[in-house]
């Protein structure tokens, strides 16, 4: 028989930092494009399972000595060959037991339909703007899930001022996945609050000034000085937006992005090379997490 315990147990033992399993019926009225139960109809839960990336891969951004290694091993490697060989065996355990697993990794690079925001991890990011439903009254594909409520329905934390899931050990330092299915699994409650306190420390942190005070983020601002349009990008010369008119403006975080002007700014961008990877280098740091994790652990919050 299948129980949450040997789900949690399994997945601990495959790799999982923490698991935790979400009633279904707390996604009802969620957007159809995102609804879990637009996946699979008959769900009665869903399992999150988080996967913390380690400290000293932001410490040494931190302190200028190493940034390709966050890219490779704190974001690409977790999401495309960690999590797909782990989410494959706990899939094979559920279903091996006769139920459904679907099982949902973080869908990078790709927009539901009206979604003009971009990651600001990958080297672009497309909205589906040209599709379709299969038929009348169903939600068109894709469905990509809001990992963020996702990991808060399953108890695992609730996102921060900056947009990012912040957990009670891990801080914001986590990745996540989820499988959708209709096992009748015993559920966790939902997390409560969340550990953010509006300190503002990832506002003043970013800096490319994309968190505004109220929490709006613009993704595209954030992209540009992820790739490390900014003064403190140690990759950066003279040579960089030479004679631009605007470069003062761009390298001190002044000058305000759009989906336009990001790509077009994109072109100019190379410090460090994206194209054999698809992912964007992180030059910015991740300074918006950094500083929340030391915020946090200095209020003895984690």
């Amino acid at each position: 028989m299948l129980t949450a315990q040997i789900i949690k147990e399994k997945a601990l033992e495959l790799g999982a930092s923490a698991v935790g399993i979400g009633d279904i019926k707390y996604f009802e009225g969620t957007n159809p494009q995102r609804d879990p139960k637009s996946i699979l109809p008959n769900a009665t839960c869903v399992i999150g399972f988080a996967f913390r990336v380690p400290r000293a891969l932001y410490n040494v951004m931190e302190s200028g000595k190493q940034f390709f290694n966050y890219t490779q091993l704190g974001t690409k490697f977790i999401d495309e060959e960690m999590s797909e060989i782990f989410l494959l065996k706990m899939g094979s355990l559920i279903e091996n037991e006769g139920y459904d697993a679907c099982l949902q990794r973080n869908v990078s690079n790709l927009r539901i339909k009206g979604d003009k925001t971009t990651n600001p991890e990958l080297g672009d990011t497309y909205e589906l703007v040209f599709v379709e439903p299969v038929e009348e009254g169903k939600p068109a594909p894709e469905i990509i899930m809001d990992f963020n409520q996702a990991a808060r329905i399953c108890g695992l934390g609730a996102a921060g001022k900056n947009g990012h899931v912040i957990m009670p050990k891990f801080g914001p330092y986590v990745r996540f996945v989820f499988i959708v299915t209709d096992a009748p699994l015993e559920c966790d409650k939902p997390f409560e609050g969340t550990l953010c306190d509006n300190c503002d420390e990832c506002v003043k942190a970013c800096p490319g000034h994309a968190i505004a005070e109220d929490g709006t983020i613009n993704t595209w601002q954030c992209a540009v000085y992820y790739r490390g349009a900014h003064k403190s990008n140690p990759f950066m010369t003279d040579e960089f937006l030479k004679g631009d008119p605007e470069r003062e403006a761009v390298i001190n975080g002044d000058k305000v992005f759009n989906r336009e002007s990001a790509r077009e700014m994109y072109k100019k961008i190379d410090f460090l090379p994206t194209a054999p990877t698809g992912y964007s280098p992180c030059l910015c740091g991740k300074k918006c997490d950094t500083a929340c994790y030391k915020h946090l652990k200095e209020k003895n919050a984690l």
